[in-house]
């Protein structure tokens, strides 16, 4: 098993939180702060963690709200010193409980204290449970604190709840399971350009296919270019029916802004659902609409709360 280390702090004693952290919710930032909180003196704490969710492996289907690289900025965002990570495979997962134990937690970690969640399954077949985990943490000196789901309108928050939310459009409902408005980072490449000729040229931004997308409809959102201003936006994700298109695009109007992003990395935060997604009968009927999607968006955007350039929750 090869480790792989991002802002590697030495041989230090650590506390070390384990999960995949996909999209680093509400539920994970309780998960993270406690392992924060409990960084041994002259200490670090980190997270252990994989490229892909193994249950996500065993299925075949890779479907994450956050790429590995954004969520890596997350964590460290929430005060996590160092990420270390290792690709999930079936090979790994064949390996026993006590062998992750004894060569990754004591060997390669110098662990001293361990934070996970209620469902946290490791080893061969699931095998190892946080009880388990507890045994172990008795048996080789480490403790042990498990975090209980974390409860948002009378159900826990997860991953998957949050990849339904977005799956049906639900995207405020998402950013307060979240604790932020969900975003997308994507280069700007090349469209088909009837934006431009409707007189609302837009930004067709490439996500990465592994990445669930929001359910296809037009969105208020907030674009932020590489050199960190911020515009508000209406993003259309669709296929573009109104002219008989067949890809799944995401291509957004930047209000208010002039100039060529071909080739950028830009960032959409998708704030609000405008509407579904309709044919139009022609050109000029559609022009009209995305002309009141503009009004309705910059409404809805007027009022947010804006912070380091980013569209933040209240």
């Amino acid at each position: 098993m090869k480790l792989h280390w991002v802002k590697p702090q030495g041989l230090c004693k650590r506390s070390v939180a384990l999960g995949t952290f996909d999209g680093v919710h509400l539920g994970h930032r309780q998960l993270l702060s406690l392992a924060v909180n409990q960084r041994p003196a002259f200490g670090c704490s980190t997270v252990f963690t994989f490229d892909y969710p193994p249950e996500q492996v065993f299925t075949g289907s890779i479907r994450l709200l956050t790429e590995f690289s954004m969520r890596q900025q997350l964590l460290f965002e929430q005060g996590i010193d160092e990420v270390v990570w290792t690709a999930f495979d079936k090979d790994l997962a064949k390996e026993p409980p006590e062998k992750f134990v004894r060569h990754i937690l004591m060997r390669a970690l110098r662990v001293e204290h361990v934070v996970c969640g209620f469902n946290f399954r490791f080893g061969h077949q699931a095998q190892g449970t946080p009880d388990l985990l507890r045994e172990f943490g008795q048996r080789y000196g480490f403790s042990v604190d498990v975090i209980e789901p974390f409860i948002v309108t009378g159900k826990p928050v997860s991953s998957t709840r949050i990849r339904q939310l977005l799956l049906a459009g639900r995207v405020q409902e998402a950013a307060q399971l979240l604790g932020r408005y969900h975003s997308y980072k994507g280069a700007v490449t090349t469209g088909a350009g009837r934006g431009r000729q409707l007189g609302f040229p837009t930004a067709n931004v490439s996500v990465p296919p592994e990445l669930v997308l929001p359910q296809d409809a037009v969105y208020a959102t907030w674009s932020i270019l590489p050199n960190g201003q911020g515009h508000p936006s209406v993003t259309a994700v669709s296929t573009n029916p109104t002219f008989d298109g067949k890809k799944r695009t995401v291509e957004s109007y930047l209000l208010d802004f002039s100039g060529d992003l071909y080739g950028q990395t830009m960032e959409l935060q998708f704030l609000a659902k405008l509407r579904d997604i309709v044919r139009y009968d022609n050109g000029e009927a559609l022009k009209q609409q995305i002309q009141e999607d503009v009004d309705r968006a910059r409404a809805q955007i007027a009022p947010m709360r804006l912070q380091l350039g980013r569209v933040v929750l209240e």
